[in-house]
């Protein structure tokens, strides 16, 4: 078993899993607004995990705070066994995010959507531009 990934007991007898996502009391505001109000998540590796709920719900800032695009107001999250905050490198090494729509955007250029790619990696701009260029 990787390092990285924290054991814990499942609700099937109490052998132990891996936990691919487990976030609490996770919140969001934007000014007086607040978007995300304290969600709790514990995902077991290797499950099917389905985020449902209504438009405005919050589903679209959990799923940035929890592959680091944003961060969180309060709460804590793991990600593979890593810290969101301590660790936000690791966690984007080890997972991929889509919407659900084409992941590439055919309305702006190919080095626009590299471009955009370094930018979700955090590379600082000279990088992401030298990247592109490549």
């Amino acid at each position: 078993m990787p390092s990285s990934v924290m054991p814990t007991s499942n609700h099937s007898g109490g052998h132990p899993s891996q936990v691919a996502i487990s976030a609490t009391g996770l919140r969001k505001s934007y000014g007086d607004k607040t978007v995300l109000d304290g969600i709790d998540l514990n995902i077991p590796a290797g499950s099917v995990f389905a985020l449902l709920g209504p438009n405005g719900a919050g589903k679209t800032t959990a799923v940035k705070i929890l592959s680091t695009l944003i961060t969180a107001d309060a709460g804590q999250a793991r990600v593979g066994g890593h810290d969101l905050t301590a660790d936000p490198q690791a966690v984007r090494a080890g997972i991929g995010v889509t919407g659900q729509f084409s992941a590439v955007d055919g309305l702006i250029t190919g080095e626009e959507n590299m471009l955009l790619m370094a930018d979700l990696h955090h590379l600082p701009k000279p990088e992401g531009r030298r990247v592109a260029a490549e």
